[in-house]
């Protein structure tokens, strides 16, 4: 039985998020800021085209990227570049898109992970989520954006620009909201013309709230005018716990029941088919508590309030046995978060691609592509232990601490 103390009020994860949007290493983006303009020396250091092709990539069917297809997709995105400073403009998702690397919808894969690691892939933008727009490439097909995480393209159809700066940023910075707390959620209605529609509602996603009774909330769902334009869509919604006004309260016992709500789902690199990988995972579980994380572990592991791991394997192993149920654990390129003890193992949950697994005199891939739990004594595929590979740690109930100390 996990643990129902309130760990940290709103004012301390404002506190969090603020210091996290200050450090330069999270790559953290305060959308809030005064209204921005881009040049395009900033954009043409933004679109890393000299990592476009440094190793081998093959598309779906096994077929090798040759130069051509490089080239066609350096011109496209070439061509997006403004002759001179622009001023960013204002949008909010009204669908939830892949964001890519680039602008295409093509997959890029290592040999040994065809159709299963899109390495093109970045995140998912949330319905609903506020971005900046900072081009579109000449066709007007894809927006190269910035949400707080990441920027990348996105399908321009996806978005809907709001071009009164002031009503966005009160769009962003609106209290009166619900959180999805469920994995995913169909939301019906009915769109202004009478056709029937369908939005799945991915946890963590923010929407306006405008009246709740103890049945029924009524939510603003983003939409698109005929111009373009951000227009807003009253939904009435069963109260059933899907969905809950504000922030949810931060325990141990929340955080699991949130991140067990995803277990079995596919693997997903960098957000690939709407799914989760590891660090996403983390981030929409945390995000049902106002909390803000990065994209990556890197970014992650850069974070406010961050922990190192003692070098000793038992001091290591009493360290990380203390920790609350719901700290994230860390090394370079995979994040889990941590279940508790039970027998003497550690046990964890994680969106994992794969893990090894002893074969005879080897150690053999086993491909999970799954959410699920399992122990620190289980082997990478490297054949280091989870336990052996963790660094670092972000404890929910250490936070105070650090928040008293001013570090």
């Amino acid at each position: 039985m996990f643990s129902s103390r309130i760990v940290l009020n709103q004012q301390q994860i404002e506190a969090i998020n603020w210091r996290n949007l200050q450090r330069m290493e999270t790559e953290l983006t305060d959308l809030q800021e005064e209204e921005m303009e881009v040049s395009p020396e900033q954009l043409q250091m933004m679109y890393h085209l000299d990592k476009l092709a440094q190793e081998p990539r093959y598309n779906k069917d096994g077929i090798l990227y040759e130069e051509p297809f490089y080239e066609a997709l350096k011109q496209q995105i070439n061509t997006s570049v403004p002759d001179d400073i622009q001023p960013v403009q204002c949008a909010v998702a009204v669908q939830n898109a892949l964001i890519r690397a680039w602008p295409t919808m093509a997959g890029s894969y290592r040999l040994d992970e065809i159709g299963e690691l899109d390495r093109f892939a970045v995140s998912v933008l949330k319905l609903g989520e506020p971005v900046w727009i900072y081009c579109q490439d000449v066709s007007g097909l894809w927006s190269y954006i910035q949400n707080t995480q990441v920027c990348g393209w996105v399908l321009s159809d996806s978005l809907a620009l709001e071009p009164d700066a002031w009503r966005w940023q009160q769009y962003c910075s609106s209290r009166d909201q619900v959180v999805v707390a469920d994995s995913r959620r169909i939301l019906e209605y009915v769109d202004f013309h009478g056709i029937a529609q369908k939005q799945m509602l991915m946890m963590g996603t923010r929407l306006p709230l405008y009246d709740a009774t103890r049945d029924t909330f009524l939510i603003g769902l983003p939409i698109r005018d005929q111009r373009g334009n951000l227009a807003t869509l009253q939904v009435m919604v069963p109260r059933d716990g899907s969905l809950v006004p504000g922030w949810m309260p931060i325990s141990a016992q929340n955080i699991i029941s949130q991140a067990k709500k995803m277990l079995g789902e596919p693997y997903g690199w960098g957000g690939s088919n709407f799914h989760r990988d590891c660090t996403s995972l983390v981030s929409d579980v945390y995000a049902v508590f106002g909390l803000l994380f990065p994209r990556n572990s890197r970014q992650q592991m850069q974070m406010f309030g961050i922990e190192n791991c003692p070098v000793d394997s038992t001091q290591k192993y009493q360290f990380i046995s203390s920790l609350m149920p719901g700290a994230v654990l860390y090394f370079p390129g995979h994040a889990m978060l941590y279940l508790g003890q039970t027998n003497g193992e550690l046990e964890i949950l994680h969106s994992v691609y794969a893990i090894g697994l002893p074969d005879k005199e080897t150690l053999v891939p086993h491909k999970i592509r799954r959410v699920v739990e399992g122990h620190l004594h289980q082997q990478r595929v490297s054949g280091e232990t989870l336990f052996d590979a963790v660094k670092a740690v972000w404890v929910p109930d250490h936070q105070k601490q650090f928040l008293d100390s001013g570090r």
